[in-house]
């Protein structure tokens, strides 16, 4: 048994709401999760930021002549890791820095692309 957390008397620790006040509870062992643990699946798309900026910078150190194709796919992959970095920053708390960098390694291919073009 646990105390609610709203009208202080004892409740089973399973139960998800008070039954005498109805405010919600979090269980202490883990039993039920938060809104924003329920959203922290979210690092897959900062992962996936931070690979497609790592892959646009790198491309920047090809020394070879670029023709419109090649620059399309950096900006496009640019683009991508934008969008997925974003994503991941408004899905999850964690994984936060990972998709700042892919943000920012995505943000100089774009502009990289935006300078070969």
């Amino acid at each position: 048994m646990i105390f609610c957390t709203g009208c202080g008397k004892q409740i089973h620790e399973t139960a998800p709401a008070c039954p005498h006040c109805g405010k919600p509870q979090q269980a202490v062992g883990g039993l039920h999760r938060e809104k924003s643990d329920a959203k922290a699946g979210g690092t897959w798309a900062g992962v996936a930021s931070l690979v497609l900026g790592i892959v646009c910078v790198l491309a920047m150190f090809d020394d070879s002549s670029w023709d419109s194709d090649t620059v399309a796919g950096l900006a496009m992959f640019s683009v991508i890791g934008l969008v997925l970095g974003v994503v991941a920053l408004n899905i999850s708390r964690k994984g936060r820095g990972v998709a700042i960098a892919g943000i920012v390694m995505a943000s100089i291919g774009l502009l990289s692309a935006i300078g070969q073009s």
